[in-house]
C-alpha cells in the first residue's frame, strides 16, 4: 500500500515537473548544499511571480526531462548532480543570476558560520531580564550594564569581521538578539535556454570587473574620439577647447596682435626685452682688467739705459 503512495508521489512530481519545463522559457539549477529552509522559503517568498522554485530529485527531473520534446534538455538534466533546486522563469539567464544575487537573504548565525560581513551588536536595551545570559554576553566580548531591569548593550561593538568565524560563544547571543548577519543567496550551477545549456562557469558574473572594464572601455573610446576630432554631444566641448588652445598657441608665436593674444605676445616682447637687456649691459660693462706687471727682460733694459 505505501509502495503505491510513493509511485502516485512521484508521478505526481514528474508531471509537475514535465508540465513547468514546457511552460517556462528559462529553466534554471541552484546548489542546495548549505542551503537553509528557512532561506528557500524567505527566497520563494522574495520571488514570487517572477520565478517559481521546485525542490525534487534528480532522478525523477531527468524522467520528466525525457517526455519533453525541447532541444538538449536531457543534456541538461544529465548536469544535474547532488542536492539541487530546479528554478522556472522566463527571465535570461544572467538576468537571473542578478536577481538572486539582489535578493539575497538574512539568517540567523549557527557556531562555525563564516561572517559575510561586518556584525556589529548595538548599544541600547536589549530587551533581556538580568540571568545567566550576563555571562554569555561577557564572554562574547559585549559590554553591558544594568538598567530598570533590563540588559543594557553600552556601545556599539563590532563583535566579527568580514571572513570571520561565528564561535560557539556569539552565535547565541545574536540569536537572543534577534540578529540575523548571515547574507545568503542561491547559487546557480545550470541553466537551459532555447537548446542552450549553460553550466557553472558560464554563469559566473564579476560584476566589479564588468564595471571597471566598462569604465575603462568608454575612458579610451571618449579619448578617441576627442584625438580623432569626431564630434558628438560629449566630446564638442573638449574638442572645441582643445582647438582653441592650439589656435591661441600658433597667434601668440606667430605674434599676431589679436585681442585674445596680444596681452601675451606683449608679456613675451617684455620678458625678452629685460633678458636681451641683462645681455647687453653685460657686454659693455666688463670687470676691469688688473695692471699686468713688466716682463723681466724689459726690466734689465731701464737697468741698462739708468
Amino acid at each position: 500500500m505505501s509502495t503505491k503512495k510513493v509511485a502516485a508521489w512521484k508521478k505526481e512530481v514528474i508531471e509537475k515537473i514535465e508540465k513547468n519545463l514546457q511552460t517556462y522559457k528559462i529553466i534554471a539549477a541552484a546548489n542546495l548544499v548549505g542551503v537553509r529552509s528557512s532561506q528557500i522559503h524567505e527566497v520563494r517568498r522574495k520571488l514570487r511571480g517572477k520565478v517559481e522554485l521546485l525542490v525534487a530529485k534528480n532522478t525523477l527531473i531527468k524522467k520528466a526531462a525525457k517526455e519533453t520534446k525541447k532541444k538538449n534538455m536531457e543534456t541538461f538534466a544529465e548536469k544535474l548532480l547532488g542536492s539541487r533546486m530546479l528554478l522556472f522563469s522566463d527571465i535570461a539567464p544572467h538576468s537571473l543570476v542578478l536577481l538572486l544575487d539582489k535578493n539575497k537573504v538574512r539568517v540567523p548565525a549557527k557556531a562555525g558560520d563564516v561572517a559575510t560581513g561586518e556584525i556589529i551588536v548595538p548599544a541600547g536595551n536589549t530587551g533581556l531580564a538580568p540571568g545567566p545570559v550576563i555571562s554569555e554576553f561577557g564572554e562574547a566580548k559585549v559590554p553591558t550594564r544594568i538598567e530598570s531591569g533590563s540588559i543594557w548593550v553600552t556601545k556599539d561593538t563590532v563583535v566579527a569581521r568580514k571572513g570571520d568565524a561565528i564561535s560557539p560563544k556569539l552565535a547565541p547571543v545574536l540569536s537572543k538578539l534577534g540578529i540575523k548577519p548571515i547574507e545568503l543567496g542561491l547559487s546557480l550551477v545550470a541553466a537551459y535556454e532555447d537548446g542552450i545549456v549553460f553550466e557553472e562557469g558560464d554563469l559566473k558574473i564579476d560584476l566589479d570587473e564588468y564595471r571597471a572594464n566598462f569604465r575603462q572601455s568608454a575612458s579610451e573610446a571618449f579619448n578617441l574620439a576627442v584625438n580623432s576630432n569626431y564630434l558628438l554631444p560629449e566630446t564638442a566641448p573638449h574638442i572645441l577647447s582643445k582647438a582653441y588652445r592650439q589656435a591661441l598657441s600658433l597667434t601668440i608665436n606667430a605674434e599676431y596682435p589679436a585681442e585674445e593674444a596680444l596681452p601675451q605676445i606683449i608679456r613675451n616682447a617684455y620678458v625678452q626685452m629685460l633678458s636681451l637687456s641683462a645681455k647687453i649691459s653685460f657686454t659693455e660693462s666688463p670687470p676691469e682688467a688688473k695692471p699686468q706687471e713688466p716682463k723681466k727682460e724689459e726690466k734689465v733694459e731701464k737697468k741698462e739705459k739708468t
